[in-house]
């Protein structure tokens, strides 16, 4: 296989009260149904377009120049490649230089191909899942769209790479996982990955945990300024440290496995007032 994987960069990096990345997220309408999907990905998924006003948000949030990433994620992108080649538009428009990373299974590869090649400053790239790009924890996928992603990849290095193999024991969690038993677990300390602006207004702490709406996650919604986001960001980080992470290590729980069992054993993080609150 051709793919490299795509290597993480700093975490919880803020500049001028801007985010270094931000996660988009629409629905968790997808055309597999996986065991071990994070955000409960399935055919019957629902989806909301991206909007002007749910990217202006992102615009107001993630760093603008060439440092910044956003990140489109969630269920499949290709179902409705339109919408995410409109929103792609819409960003560059705006005046966003960063990059641009497409989370996919891969399988509809003509359609992810054409939201890469329709970036007007050429900086979208993909990332296809581990299991369902190497069949090890799921049906791989079929070897028609693998070998036009691994062609396209050859001619345009850095364009597509593949996901981590760590198991993640969130959304639907590992159970029944059975791909390689070797695959990394997840340990006690969090990843602490960049948050996410959902098509429904509100920013979420976790990606991994989007459809928990414990108040642990809500950061605020797009009415809020910016700078709250990004406080109400750091401060869900220092709770993860000096809270989440040595509850993990006193009970030897998987960092995921507290968030989805144990939080209403934890303080919600100190937000400021601008936090959604959910029961």
């Amino acid at each position: 296989m051709v793919f490299k994987e795509r290597q993480p960069r700093d975490k919880g990096m803020i500049t001028d009260d801007r985010l270094l990345e931000l996660h988009l997220y629409p629905g968790n309408q997808c055309n597999r149904d996986c065991d071990f999907c994070t955000v409960f990905g399935s055919p019957k998924g629902q989806y909301s377009e991206y909007t002007a006003e749910h990217l202006t948000a992102a615009l107001r949030t993630v760093t603008l120049d060439q440092q910044g990433t956003i990140k489109f994620y969630g269920g499949e992108p290709t179902l409705n490649a339109e919408n995410v080649i409109w929103a792609i538009a819409y960003l560059r428009q705006q005046g966003y230089q960063g990059a641009i990373v497409i989370y996919s299974n891969g399988i509809q590869a003509g359609r992810l191909l054409q939201i890469l090649a329709s970036d007007s400053l050429g900086r979208t790239t993909a990332s296809l899942n581990y299991s369902i790009a190497t069949g090890d924890g799921a049906p791989q996928m079929p070897k028609s769209s693998l070998a036009q992603l691994e062609a396209y990849e050859l001619e345009h290095a850095g364009a597509i790479a593949i996901g981590h193999p760590d198991v993640v024991d969130s959304g639907r969690g590992v159970e029944p996982f059975t791909g390689d038993a070797t695959r990394p677990q997840v340990n006690s300390r969090c990843p602490h990955c960049y948050p996410v602006l959902t098509t429904a207004g509100t920013f979420h702490a976790c990606p991994f945990a989007i459809e928990n709406q414990a108040a642990h996650f809500q950061l605020g919604d797009v009415g809020r300024d910016a700078v709250e986001i990004a406080q109400n960001f750091q401060a869900f980080f220092h709770w993860l440290d000096t809270v989440h992470e040595p509850y993990a290590i006193a009970h030897n729980l998987p960092a995921c496995t507290v968030c989805w069992k144990h939080l209403s054993q934890l303080p919600v993080p100190a937000y400021r007032s601008g936090a959604v609150e959910h029961s």
